[in-house]
């Protein structure tokens, strides 16, 4: 593998047979002829063959520099093509792309979201599935996880989409049935309503305070639900 030829090299070889000169295909690259020279001869040293005749006059290609000239044809052809391939592949997103949210997040706002892109991309595979519970993106060959929260994993890499702001509300009839609370602890001897989240903790409200700050209050009641 040390001593495969560089392309390069292979292209200014290539370029100096078609123009029967050094100095002719220096003219062209816009570099000196030595550099030509040099760049042949190293190829020549990593293949261990003569490619071509140097006189004072004139360069001619020799049999072994034939044989090496239509390789070179063919291998860069499948060069050139890879790289417009890569490129086409860069510029339009193409292939399958497995998607994982939750169930009502994913249902209410990534689904839409996703309908757009497969209209955008109609060369996309889009694969979109919703469960409430913790994924392994790597074993269950997930290529995005869009969630809820900010427990990332320390594996994976986060991007956040946007901010998710919730309020702390009850209707009229509960106010006028309960005390009011006069702090977030207050809220666990209160009937609430428990919510079942994916990786979050059973019945667990993060809850930010002016005056408190952040707390995890635990909090029970008769109904649960996940969000949807």
């Amino acid at each position: 593998m040390n001593n495969l030829p560089l392309l390069n090299d292979l292209r200014v070889f290539m370029l100096v047979a078609r123009r029967a000169g050094f100095a002719a295909a220096a003219e062209e690259l816009g570099v000196s002829p030595a550099f030509v020279s040099k760049r042949v001869s190293l190829l020549e040293q990593t293949l261990n063959v003569q490619l071509l005749h140097r006189t004072t006059r004139r360069v001619a290609i020799t049999e072994e520099g034939e044989r090496i000239y239509e390789w070179g044809l063919r291998i860069l052809q499948d060069v050139d093509q890879m790289m417009d391939e890569l490129s086409d592949v860069r510029q339009v997103p193409q292939g399958t792309l497995r998607i994982i949210s939750s169930f009502g997040f994913g249902r209410r706002v990534v689904a839409p979201a996703l309908s757009e892109l497969a209209r955008r991309y109609p060369q996309l595979e889009i694969r979109f599935d919703v469960a409430d519970r913790l994924v392994d993106l790597a074993n269950e060959g997930v290529d995005l996880d869009i969630r809820v929260g900010d427990d990332i994993a320390p594996n994976l890499i986060a991007r956040q989409l946007a901010s998710n702001h919730r309020i702390l509300c009850a209707s009229p009839a509960f106010v006028a049935r309960y005390p009011r609370p006069k702090q977030l602890s207050d809220l666990a001897a209160l009937p609430c309503l428990v919510i079942k989240e994916r990786d979050r903790p059973f019945g667990v409200w993060q809850l930010r305070d002016d005056k408190e700050g952040e707390h995890a209050i635990k909090v029970t009641g008769p109904l649960s639900s996940n969000p949807r």
